[in-house]
C-alpha cells in the first residue's frame, strides 16, 4: 500500500519512494508477451533443443519500461501505466531515443529479459536471440537494472534448471531463440513453475485476518477454494480483490492444501482468476495412501 508524500512521490511498505505519475491508470499502448504454462513431462524436449533458451522466472510483477524524452514510465501486464521507484526515474543519463524494455519488477529493482525498442528502432520483428544481445549492451548505463541471464546450451540449461529448483526458485521461462516478439499469450515463450500459485478472487473477509478465495469455472461460477491467512504486514483485501495464493495442491472438488498469501494483484483482471490455473489436483484417498506409505505428513 503506497502513501502520498510531498513533491509528487509515494512510498511503498518498505518506505521506498515511488513516482506519483499523472499517467498512472492510463493505457500505454504496450502489452507484454505472456508465457504459456507447460508440464514437467514436456521439459526435456525444450531443454535439449538448441533452438530454445532458458531464463529464470523471477518472483516479481510483469513490467514494461518506456524510456523517451528523458522520462521513464512503467506499465503492468494489462498495459496500464503504473507508479515506479523514484530511483529509476532519477537516472542521471538515460539512453537517447525511445526504448521499450520488458522485465520483472522485483523489490526496488528491475530484472530485464527482452528489448523491444532501442534508440527509436523497433526490434520486435527481430529474433529473440538478437534482441537479447542488444539488451545486454543497452542496460549497462542503468545501475538499477539487471539482465536475467540466458542459457542456450543444453548442458547449461539442464544445470540452471536444477540450480533454480534446488534454490526453491519460482521457476524458469523457455524462449524460442528465432521468434519475433508478439504481445499476448505466446507459444514461443513457455513457463515452468516449481511451486504452484494462482491469481484468485477474494470471496469474503473472515475473522482473525483470513479471507476466503475462489476461482471461476468454465461456466463462470465462482468455486470456493478455502481460506488463506493474510500476514500482519499486509492490508486485508476487500471482497472482489484479486490476490496471489501459493499452494501445495488442490483436493479434487475441494480447497487448496497449505495455501500461502502472496499479496494483491492489481495488475491482473477478473478474467484471469480462472480455475484452469490449478493443475496439481489430488483426491483425499490418494493423499491418505501417500501418508501411510511415507509414514509421515505431506510436506
Amino acid at each position: 500500500m503506497k502513501e502520498k508524500t510531498g513533491k509528487g512521490y509515494t512510498t511503498d511498505a518498505s518506505g521506498a519512494l515511488y513516482t506519483a505519475s499523472e499517467f498512472a491508470g492510463r493505457m500505454s499502448g504496450e502489452l507484454p508477451q505472456l508465457p504459456t504454462l507447460i508440464a514437467e513431462t514436456q521439459l526435456t524436449r525444450y531443454l535439449d533443443d538448441p533452438g530454445w533458451g532458458l531464463q529464470e522466472k523471477a518472483d516479481g510483477e510483469n513490467r514494461m519500461l518506456v524510456i523517451e524524452e528523458d522520462a521513464v514510465r512503467g506499465t503492468n501486464r494489462r498495459g496500464l501505466f503504473v507508479d515506479i521507484p523514484q530511483a529509476w526515474v532519477a537516472t542521471a543519463a538515460l539512453p537517447a531515443g525511445r526504448a521499450v524494455i520488458a522485465g520483472e519488477h522485483v523489490g526496488d529493482g528491475f530484472l530485464a529479459f527482452d528489448l523491444l525498442e532501442a534508440a527509436g528502432e523497433d526490434l520486435r520483428a527481430q529474433a529473440f536471440a538478437e534482441r537479447f544481445r542488444r539488451l545486454e549492451a543497452f542496460t549497462t548505463a542503468l545501475p538499477w537494472m539487471a539482465v536475467l541471464p540466458l542459457e542456450t546450451e543444453a548442458s547449461a540449461k539442464h544445470r540452471r534448471a536444477a540450480e533454480l529448483r534446488a534454490a526453491h526458485g519460482e521457476g524458469f521461462v523457455l524462449k524460442a531463440l528465432a521468434a519475433p516478439f508478439a504481445a499476448g499469450r505466446s507459444n514461443a515463450s513457455l513457463k515452468f513453475k516449481f511451486q504452484q500459485s494462482a491469481t484468485c478472487e477474494v470471496l469474503r473477509v473472515n475473522a482473525q485476518r483470513s479471507v476466503a478465495v475462489g476461482l471461476r469455472d468454465e461456466a463462470g461460477v465462482l468455486v470456493d477454494l478455502g481460506n488463506v491467512t493474510v500476514p500482519p504486514n499486509e492490508a486485508l483485501p476487500a471482497p472482489g480483490t484479486l490476490v496471489e495464493v501459493r499452494y501445495l495442491y488442490r483436493y479434487a472438488g475441494g480447497s487448496f492444501e497449505q495455501p500461502v498469501y502472496r499479496g494483491q494483484r492489481p495488475d491482473m483482471a477478473a478474467e484471469d482468476a480462472l480455475l484452469t490455473q490449478v493443475t496439481r489436483i489430488k483426491d483425499r484417498s490418494a493423499v491418505a495412501e501417500e501418508e501411510r506409505d511415507d509414514g509421515s505428513d505431506v510436506a
